[in-house]
């Protein structure tokens, strides 16, 4: 079975570097284990080459910015480091899902909001 899922590339209208969101989360759900409370957050910036940039504490992971072509309904963001693939999920009042695919398997999804999208 083929399945072709059709993506289109959001063009950033801002320079590179430009903040797109501030994003922070208050709810951790580590594979396995019951959600917690955690206090994590970063800076989404626009990038001309990939089209973001996550700035967080630890890493930098640059990725592709997708959306449905409804402008009013979520994107997703979408970006790989060397040892782990990092969906962001923003919807339009600000919502927000991170989730971490990591080698080992493991899973770690985050939820919260994201503020100032520009």
């Amino acid at each position: 079975m083929r399945f072709l899922i059709a993506f289109l590339m959001v063009p950033s209208l801002a320079w590179a570097g430009d903040e797109f969101a501030t994003c922070h989360f208050t709810t951790e759900c580590f594979e396995g284990e019951p959600c917690a409370d955690t206090d994590f957050g970063f800076v989404v910036n626009h990038d001309d080459q990939t089209g973001f940039a996550i700035r967080t504490d630890a890493e930098n992971i640059d990725g592709l910015v997708f959306d449905n072509r409804f402008p009013d309904e979520s994107s997703t963001l979408i970006g790989a480091a060397e040892t782990a693939y990092h969906m962001l999920t923003i919807a339009p009042d600000g919502a927000a899902r991170y989730s971490v695919q990591m080698q080992g398997p493991v899973v770690v999804s985050y939820m919260g909001q994201c503020e100032g999208m520009n």
